[in-house]
């Protein structure tokens, strides 16, 4: 049987392209595994609030969610742990999804305090929002911490075995090139 086709012999043309495609699969797996992947997962690995984590790449966008474990003050473990995704992949977008451990109680603490929440980050209410959180978390038997920094307000509930994290974005940094947001059901931020 002659290999040849208008005079291109046709084994040298697939193991060319054989060649090529192994070349092209190696590449991207070595730029996803040292490139993001290695980093991230040592940076996530070595935070002590990080209860487990996992990185979904679906280009554009890298989604890490980190199931967090119970946190003194969820601005500054969320802060950390958004720097240290930032470092690991560089400028590639990314959503950082904040997972908690919540039960119903806290679920139906939170959704009654929701509308308050997204009132103050209209209107700037943030003390009647602070109100109404403690009332539900209280309600729920949990206390409630809600801290607020210039793109977030983070909303904490603790009850004995059970925590709620969820952040909630402000809408403010335009010029942010990173796609995040952080957990909970009801954040989002594009």
């Amino acid at each position: 049987m002659r290999w040849e086709w208008h005079g291109f012999k046709l084994k040298i043309i697939a193991l060319a392209l054989a060649a090529g495609l192994v070349v092209l699969l190696g590449g991207h797996w070595a730029y996803k595994s040292y490139g993001y992947n290695q980093p991230l997962v040592q940076a996530l690995g070595e935070d002590s609030a990080v209860e487990s984590f996992e990185i979904e790449d679906k280009p554009p966008v890298l989604r890490v969610t980190v199931q967090v474990n119970r946190t003194g003050n969820l601005m500054e473990t969320y802060q950390r742990l958004d720097r240290r995704v930032k470092q690991s992949v560089s400028n590639r977008p990314y959503e950082l999804v904040i997972k908690d451990n919540r039960n119903a109680r806290l679920a139906q603490a939170y959704y009654r305090s929701q509308f308050a929440v997204h009132e103050a980050v209209m209107r700037g209410n943030f003390r009647e929002m602070l109100a109404v959180v403690e009332e539900n978390a209280r309600e729920a038997g949990a206390e409630a911490r809600v801290f607020i920094d210039s793109d977030n307000v983070y909303v904490q509930m603790d009850a004995v075995d059970h925590h709620l994290a969820v952040v909630i974005h402000r809408g403010r940094a335009a010029d942010d090139v990173s796609v995040r947001t952080g957990g909970g059901l009801y954040v989002q931020r594009g």
